[in-house]
């Protein structure tokens, strides 16, 4: 089975959503979400939820954040 992997924006993308149809759906601002889609910001876990439910895309294979992290847990 093919595991593919999506970041927000191509999750948005291949869902076939604009910005603004995307934003409205999860209701908030096109700049709000673009700061989540330009990783200038994270989904808290609630929203994810609903972005990937909207998409029709499963949780697991979209990546919710830039590859620039640190974990808190030593």
């Amino acid at each position: 089975m093919k595991n593919d992997k999506f970041d927000i924006k191509s999750a948005r993308i291949k869902a076939g959503f604009t910005q603004q149809e995307i934003s409205k759906k999860l209701g908030m601002s096109r700049q709000t979400y673009q700061k989540y889609e330009n990783g200038k910001i994270s989904f808290r876990v609630d929203t994810a939820w609903k972005f990937a439910a909207i998409c029709k895309i499963s949780f697991d294979s979209i990546i919710f954040f830039k590859g620039k992290y640190t974990s808190s847990v030593v």
